[in-house]
């Protein structure tokens, strides 16, 4: 309109810095006439560097150490964990463990936490210093070998003593062990001379719980537990259960007996969650060792049954050298941290793999490990990913596969998306190998080939979970609950009909099956897909907000042409470009336009930050907990019912999609646009730093500034960004 007061805004180009450079845009307005006067607004700006320039630190000094919470993951490739934050003996959630032992050797079945934590001093000639974060120098983590906490040790009369802590989970065993080494005096100034020994003493946390739960003492273990330690000189067993044993030995050691109870211990990441902040500890003595210049005394811890108990392997072959300190970890590539990362996921099911969709709480989950087994494929670790295909293609019934396997137990088929992903993994699988060898590998009592035309063939029939095609359109019905939005009681996303990424698999799925299906049907599979590619332009099409409805909302039975088409502005249309459903260059570059407003460093937000004319309405107990048409919210926090999963997947910003968005600019805009698509991407950087070092998390708030929420490590994340920026920097 004529009247309408406009501004606009030029700036000149900033340099490109090396690394990721936080800036801050400060913009002042003056509107004459205005009774308000001048308008000021800040907001923050990203600076990102070329994508060759980007690297990933390993090596944190103590300054960065005390204003953030960086927590260690390690795994054993059979579903246990070792989780620890990096400020030493810090307990900040009931996940914190240096030993959550997965008690089944066959599958993921659980994780019991024995060991939480372990505090420790040193003392010369009566003083005493805890390993804490005050003399705390530096953390270092080295791919592949454990991580490093280097502290500088005060020891009086202006001496001090360097320590380095490594930490280490044994592969294959619910088992770790914890190497304490001091450095030589050389000729260094103030160093405490060699020949006079220290005395370590290391007092241990132990619990007997599972790691969803948390103790109290009162409950029956503060009478129980204390009769079940059997001491002996150089550590003690514990033993609460007959399923439950738990052994502690230190080198050139020796135990006391002297119990204690730390009662009330707070975790303030679960009163964040609104869940029980305290958890009771018991320590049954304390370890002491005497440590001269130059030598290492190694804890060993291991967890087993009281049938099958675990012993140590020779503590003496883990003696260190000035080499093992934190000062020696160089920078890391991002693929070379997310290649190292991938593995941590990937453990062992039977005598076959299977995939944690995420540490500290999640197993294994149907769409999250065929997703990953796509970046498995891009980082050239097939034999993994075809021992992950072929886990789930053996439970593939009727057209399903598992949502969540609980154990042993797959009876959750609550999905629709993840047999499709299923065939995209598949697919991926095979245009690798460049050859169809795989697709006649056997199955349990099948071939893969005839397992992914049971998926289709079953999908077009219907399925006896609700799951089928709508002969009219070609499209998919999906009940509620049953995409990777899967949040339910209360109700958060229900997306029953036909949401959009669904289609855009379907149409995947179609297309390979025509290049596949060696009965003669491949023109009937190619036919059926340029129907469904047809039908999404025609039904998700939304030519007035210029990108793809979410989801056309439909009852069971409904056919496509009489759903309704939602205008909720979500990144899962961007998977109708990267799987090839949507090609046409206006369209795309509409699609992306649109989600770009979903952007935050690292991830993008599940839901747009606007009204939308379909109600999204969250109801719980009966009464509408959330504001229908403005359902964005931007924080993950609180109680879980009424504030965290009606945000999950309604303004919280999620890692596993971001490289979608840079994957179908980069196919969008073609080889030019590579360089641009990278360095979003390299924004993840940023994530790898924090929270927990080297993983990427599951989610983060949609609202600056953008705090990771949710799982610390996540599977997708990981392997979707590896997978991309492998695509994208090939190419």
């Amino acid at each position: 309109p004529a009247n309408a007061r406009t501004h606009f805004a030029l700036f000149l180009p900033l340099a490109t810095p090396r690394t990721l450079k936080s800036c801050t845009l400060a913009l002042s307005v003056y509107a004459p006439g205005d009774s308000t006067g001048s308008k000021h607004a800040e907001a923050p700006l990203l600076a990102l560097p070329h994508p060759r320039d980007v690297r990933v630190k390993q090596l944190f000094k103590h300054t960065e150490l005390l204003h953030e919470d960086f927590i260690y993951l390690e795994t054993n490739h059979r579903g246990a964990m070792l989780r620890c934050a990096v400020s030493w003996g810090n307990l900040t959630s009931r996940y914190d463990a240096l030993l959550a032992a997965n008690m089944n050797p066959h599958y993921p079945e659980d994780r019991q936490v024995m060991f939480s934590r372990c505090r420790a001093w040193v003392v010369f000639q009566g003083y005493s210093q805890a390993l804490n974060t005050d003399c705390l120098d530096m953390f270092g983590m080295q791919v592949g070998s454990g991580g490093r906490w280097q502290y500088y040790i005060p020891t009086g009369q202006g001496e001090h003593v360097l320590i380095t802590v490594k930490v280490e989970m044994i592969k294959d065993k619910n088992a770790v062990n914890l190497s304490f080494f001091r450095h030589p005096a050389g000729d260094r100034a103030g160093r405490l001379a060699d020949f006079k020994p220290i005395q370590l003493i290391l007092r241990p946390d132990i619990e007997n719980r599972n790691f969803h739960r948390v103790t109290k003492a009162y409950q029956g273990p503060e009478h129980h537990w204390p009769r079940c330690v059997s001491a002996f000189s150089s550590g003690f067993d514990f033993t609460p259960d007959k399923e439950h044993y738990f052994r502690m030995e230190i080198s050139d050691g020796s135990f006391v007996w002297e119990p204690e109870w730390l009662y009330m211990v707070y975790r303030p990441k679960e009163a964040q969650r609104g869940q029980d902040p305290d958890s009771d500890l018991f320590s049954p003595g304390y370890l002491s060792a005497f440590i001269e210049g130059n030598q290492t005394v190694t804890l060993w811890v291991g967890v087993g049954t009281d049938k099958e108990k675990p012993l140590p392997q020779s503590l003496a072959g883990h003696s260190m050298t000035g080499a093992d300190s934190a000062e020696n970890e160089p920078e890391k590539t991002i693929t070379e941290i997310l290649r190292a990362a991938l593995d941590h996921y990937v453990v062992k099911r039977s005598d076959l793999k299977t995939v944690i969709a995420g540490y500290p709480w999640f197993l294994d989950w149907g769409r999250d490990a065929l997703i990953f087994a796509r970046g498995l494929v891009a980082a050239e670790k097939m034999d993994d990913a075809r021992k992950v295909l072929i886990q789930f293609g053996q439970f593939e019934k009727d057209g399903t596969l598992p949502n969540m396997i609980q154990g042993n137990n797959a009876a959750n088929r609550d999905t629709s998306d993840a047999p499709l992903w299923f065939i995209t993994a598949c697919a991926d699988f095979v245009r690798a190998e460049g050859k169809n060898h795989f697709l006649q590998c056997p199955c349990g009592d099948r071939s893969i080939r005839e397992i992914i035309l049971s998926i289709g063939q079953s999908l077009i029939a219907g399925t006896p979970n609700g799951v089928r095609m709508d002969p009219e359109s070609g499209l998919i019905f999906s009940p509620t609950h049953f995409t990777w939005m899967d949040t339910n009681h209360p109700a958060g996303t229900p997306r029953q009909g036909y949401p959009i990424e669904i289609q855009a698999l379907w149409h995947a799925a179609l297309c390979f099956l025509s290049e596949i299906d060696s009965a003669g049907a491949g023109e009937q599979w190619k036919l059926l897909a340029q129907k469904v590619q047809n039908s999404i332009m025609a039904y998700f099409w939304q030519p007035d907000f210029a990108y793809l409805s979410d989801c056309l909302q439909a009852a069971a039975g409904q056919p496509a042409k009489d759903a309704v088409a939602d205008d909720a502005l979500r990144p899962n249309q961007l998977l109708a470009i990267t799987l090839g459903a949507v090609h046409k260059p206006d369209v795309c570059r509409h699609i992306l336009a649109a989600c770009e407003e979903l952007l935050i460093p690292g991830a993008i937000r599940s839901l747009a930050n606007r009204p939308v004319k379909h109600e999204i309405k969250i109801v719980h107990h009966g009464k509408i907990i959330n504001d229908p048409q403005n359902p964005y919210q931007g924080r993950y926090e609180g109680d879980e019912d009424t504030r965290r999963k009606p945000a999950y997947h309604n303004g919280t910003a999620w890692s596993w999609m971001f490289p979608s968005f840079c994957e179908a600019w980069a196919m969008t805009y073609g080889k030019e646009s590579h360089q641009t698509a990278l360095a979003w991407l390299a924004s993840s950087s940023r994530l790898l730093e924090h929270g927990c070092l080297g993983h990427i998390p599951e989610i983060l708030d949609g609202d600056y500034p953008h705090l990771q929420r949710g799982c610390d490590a996540q599977a997708w994340g990981a392997s979707e960004l590896l997978r991309v920026w492998l695509k994208l920097e090939e190419k």
